[in-house]
């Protein structure tokens, strides 16, 4: 790199552009004798930054070097304050007294060690920190040119007339406003394609396997429901309370990706949308759950398996420690109760939801 360039033309010459354009300054110190002595200075990639491995360059004194607990600190706060974000660069360069660096920890003394080095490291996560939260506020996105897929040609209701000539389809240039990051007219990208039943014709035109799935599926999806007062109230209910613009969107949205652990990225049109997987989900389940209601196919196990076991499995999942043996004695109670509660209702669990529950509560 050239002697006169900054750091950060460095690194992009380095490193790349992408990596430079992303990247945000940070800076540390201390000077109280009596907890820790040092200067800190660096770039550190923000919330829009992907990469698949972290890259930390590490100075201390002008010298390169690595400090493998000042690396992992660094991938606990990326992975604490950015969920799911890829692995994070890192430029710094750490100035302190020559006595308070211990270069003898590697043979090769790559590796060293800094005195006070928790107090240094705690210091300069809190800084990495403040400026990760600012950074998460507002992401980057890069403007990409989306060209129309050969195999869906961009038809304008022009178009759609019965044209005298045989090149009456005419493939019209889409304004850049209009264009999307998916293929919306690709209806496998759409998650309510997901709830429409085939047709008879289509099935036979199919493998054996993969009509016996799709009867399968009808019969998990009656499209009657049951005909209980309770339960037609209910349907009424959420029928009533639609919106529809919601429902537009749910229905003709295309699935992007995952955001986090929670979020999804939807879209639809030209908008992106997050949506909340865990409600939706809850509020799917519910729904399929009213109208499906006593239409339920069973499952049969080939060993039919004790309710008392699947309980106490089910408590030992909310465990924070599986291997811990604590309060057994309360789930196998627990257990036990629930088991014959099930068992009383066993008649009503085989005709609403089409779960069998024998003597033997199995």
């Amino acid at each position: 790199t050239l002697a006169s360039s900054s750091k950060l033309d460095a690194i992009r010459s380095v490193y790349g552009v992408s990596v430079a354009r992303n990247l945000m300054k940070v800076e540390a110190s201390d000077d109280d004798p009596c907890s820790s002595t040092f200067e800190m200075n660096g770039f550190i990639s923000n919330a829009s930054y992907n990469a698949k491995k972290i890259t930390m360059v590490l100075y201390v004194n002008d010298r390169l070097v690595e400090c493998n607990a000042l690396k992992r600190a660094m991938e606990i706060i990326y992975a604490a304050t950015l969920p799911k974000a890829s692995k994070p660069f890192i430029y710094m360069a750490i100035v302190l007294p020559p006595e308070h660096v211990d270069v003898n920890v590697h043979p090769t003394k790559r590796e060293v060690s800094l005195l006070n080095q928790e107090v240094i490291i705690g210091k300069i996560q809190s800084a990495v920190e403040s400026k990760l939260r600012e950074s998460n506020e507002t992401r980057t996105f890069q403007e990409q040119t989306v060209e129309p897929s050969s195999s869906f040609p961009v038809i304008t209701r022009r178009d759609i007339h019965p044209s005298p000539s045989p090149s009456g389809l005419k493939s019209q240039k889409v304004p850049v406003q209009k264009m999307v990051r998916t293929d919306s007219s690709e209806p496998a990208g759409r998650l309510h394609a997901y709830l429409h039943s085939k047709s008879h014709d289509d099935q036979e035109k199919r493998n054996s396997l993969t009509a016996v799935r799709s009867s399968v599926r009808l019969r998990r999806n009656p499209t009657e429901a049951a005909d209980l007062t309770s339960i037609q109230d209910l349907i009424r209910e959420i029928d009533s309370n639609c919106h529809s613009g919601l429902l537009d969107i749910v229905r003709n949205c295309t699935y992007v990706g995952m955001a986090d652990d929670v979020y999804a990225l939807l879209q639809h049109n030209t908008h992106l949308y997050l949506a909340n997987v865990v409600n939706l989900s809850k509020e799917l389940i519910y729904q399929q759950v009213l109208r499906r209601f006593a239409h339920f196919n069973g499952i049969q196990l080939s060993d039919p398996t004790p309710l008392r076991e699947l309980i106490i499995l089910a408590l030992r999942e909310e465990d924070l420690d599986p291997d811990s043996n604590e309060n057994d004695d309360l789930k196998k109670k627990i257990a036990e109760m629930n088991t014959d509660l099930l068992k009383q209702k066993a008649e009503m669990l085989d005709e609403f939801f089409g779960i069998h529950i024998d003597k033997d509560a199995n």
